[in-house]
């Protein structure tokens, strides 16, 4: 009796052992994640790296910006000082024409209209009149050469103003094509930025991964240091465990204390079947550990080891939505085995 005891109890931990492994199959491994890690603190770094030099580039932008808006201003206030001194050269003009307009009517009203003539009649000597002459010819030149002077300084302040404009026209055109490159940097910035968040966000998410990757390694090299104690244990007692049938772990589970047994209705499934999916609903890969029964989880519970009539020690591991109270749904490796159990009633041992 104690010998049928430890072959049940040996193959309920095959059993979480196997499910324990068909569970981490699908996990990464740590080294797996590790690798992962550091391709992507790589990309990280990278992007981190980029977005330093987008920064340099973008405070450069900036004081470009600065320096032409800083030009723009200064030119803007040239050109007003132009305009002022350019209104004023104008207005000198205005007032110079009109004084010696005002002295051309004053000299025709004393000397009459002409005034060499005049000159010559009121001078008291040749010389006097030559005198008089080259002074009034001085006098003159003095006064186109004044008016003169004065156009020639609208003339200069006029082109000035346009220069002034056209450096003007170049700074805003300056600065339109920075404003563009800083729209461009600016997209950058945040493109890197997003993939910044991204990577740190993936990096989180695998150092839970690796978290929960090292604790499954260590729950499987837990269960394969039982697994190797029992088998000592086994050979010491000289207990074979290759095999044991149907019958056998039947007759062991009705000598488990404390087993809960029920009389169900049992239905068979594939996974070979169109359709249906390679995992259970715990996990579990079925096309390689194709022993495990869909239940009510209300009924019993999921991770079970439960002994079915007809079919053997098997665990609770799947559920599907037409399993619901005393009825189960037992897995097969292929479609005609599932066919050809069909819906039987069974007993059923809950082990554990």
């Amino acid at each position: 009796m104690k010998i049928k005891k430890a072959v049940l109890l040996v193959l309920i931990s095959i059993l979480f052992n196997l499910r324990a492994a068909a569970v981490v199959g699908l996990c990464d491994s740590v080294a797996d994640i590790h690798a992962k890690q550091e391709s992507v603190k790589k990309q990280l770094d990278q992007n981190s790296n980029e977005l330093s030099g987008k920064m340099d580039e973008i405070n450069q932008v900036y004081q470009k910006l600065s320096d032409l808006e800083g030009k723009k201003k200064e030119t803007e206030q040239r050109i007003t000082q132009t305009q002022t001194k350019l209104q004023q050269a104008q207005q000198e003009k205005k007032n110079r024409v009109r004084d010696a307009k005002e002295r051309l009517c004053e000299l025709q009203k004393r000397q009459g209209t002409n005034t060499s003539l005049s000159i010559l009649e009121k001078s008291t000597s040749l010389t006097q009149w030559l005198r008089s002459m080259i002074a009034l010819q001085r006098l003159q030149s003095v006064y186109n050469d004044s008016l003169a002077a004065v156009k020639q300084s609208i003339v200069d302040i006029s082109q000035a103003k346009e220069q002034l404009q056209g450096y003007k026209s170049n700074l805003v055109s300056q600065e339109r094509q920075v404003n563009d490159q800083k729209a461009v940097l600016d997209s950058q910035m945040s493109d890197l930025k997003k993939k910044i968040a991204d990577g740190q966000s993936e990096m989180k998410q695998l150092a839970d991964r690796e978290q929960q990757a090292k604790a499954m390694e260590e729950a499987q090299k837990k269960a394969a240091e039982e697994e190797a104690q029992k088998q000592k244990q086994q050979q010491v007692q000289q207990t074979s465990t290759k095999t044991v049938d149907n019958s056998k772990a039947a007759t062991s589970a009705d000598n488990v204390s404390g087993s809960k047994t029920l009389t169900m209705s049992a239905t068979a499934y594939s996974t070979e079947a169109n359709g249906m999916g390679t995992y259970s609903a715990t996990g579990i890969n079925l096309k390689q550990h194709p022993s495990c029964v869909a239940v009510d989880p209300s009924v019993i519970p999921l991770g079970s080891i439960i002994w079915v009539s007809g079919y053997g020690v098997s665990v609770a591991g799947d559920t599907g939505t037409a399993i619901k109270g005393n009825v189960i749904d037992l897995h097969f490796a292929t479609v005609a085995q599932s066919m050809a159990w069909g819906r039987r009633t069974v007993t059923v041992k809950i082990l554990n």
